[in-house]
């Protein structure tokens, strides 16, 4: 697939390497352009993620449902000015291929919070020990007694900007581990994507940059 047949709106996954750090970030299309192709830029508290580092790489991936994701690896990426606005840019006449996707970016939450399992609605104090654009992962005291398949149900509570949200996620158990200590880390994959949770993952990450300035100086302008 050409990155040209993408239409305006079309969300992407930005999959950037900092030096020794990995992150992944939510965008979308932007307007079409003669020149270019136009995605939306990250920004955090008014500042753009400068993708031109001789120090970034940077994949582009598009998530499809029930297909293989397409990805475009070590794409040349620039911030360029259209209309008054910044973009980043790349090459219309782009090639992408089909990705095996085997992880996506975790982002540790280490939380302990209130679930509803399987057919079960009282509420279950369990560890949310990450979550990622596609699922999230706990840990129950001890097994539990229908867990395979079995739906979960919580609301991550979060901060996305200045206002105390709750994201509410809904997933379907798909993985389980005994842990030494007795307890169970149960894997989820999410039911019904969540576009607030993609925006909070955005931001935790270029918080973790921020955070990191010293190190990544040229990462953030």
């Amino acid at each position: 697939m050409n990155i040209s047949e993408l239409s305006p709106g079309s969300k992407l996954r930005l999959n950037v390497a900092i030096r020794d750090r990995q992150f992944e970030f939510e965008s979308k299309v932007a307007e079409p352009s003669k020149k270019e192709f136009l995605i939306e830029p990250i920004r955090m508290d008014g500042k753009l993620l400068n993708v031109e580092g001789n120090s970034v790489t940077v994949d582009l991936l598009l998530i499809r449902e029930d297909e293989k994701p397409i990805i475009w690896k070590n794409v040349d990426i620039r911030c360029v000015r259209h209309k008054h606005k910044t973009y980043y840019a790349v090459d219309k006449d782009l090639p992408g291929k089909e990705y095996n996707r085997r992880r996506e970016y975790r982002l540790f939450v280490g939380e302990e919070m209130t679930a509803h399992i399987g057919s079960d609605r009282t509420d279950r104090s369990i560890l949310l020990k990450d979550v990622s654009n596609s699922g999230f992962a706990f840990i129950n005291p001890s097994s539990l007694e229908e867990d395979e398949e079995s739906f979960v149900y919580l609301a991550f509570p979060a901060k996305l900007g200045e206002r105390e949200i709750e994201i509410p996620l809904f997933g379907k158990i798909v993985r389980k581990m005994d842990l030494p200590d007795g307890r169970v880390l149960y894997g989820c994959v999410l039911v019904k994507k969540n576009e607030i949770l993609g925006r909070y993952i955005n931001q935790k990450q270029m918080e973790i940059l921020a955070k990191k300035r010293e190190r990544y100086g040229d990462a953030l302008e």
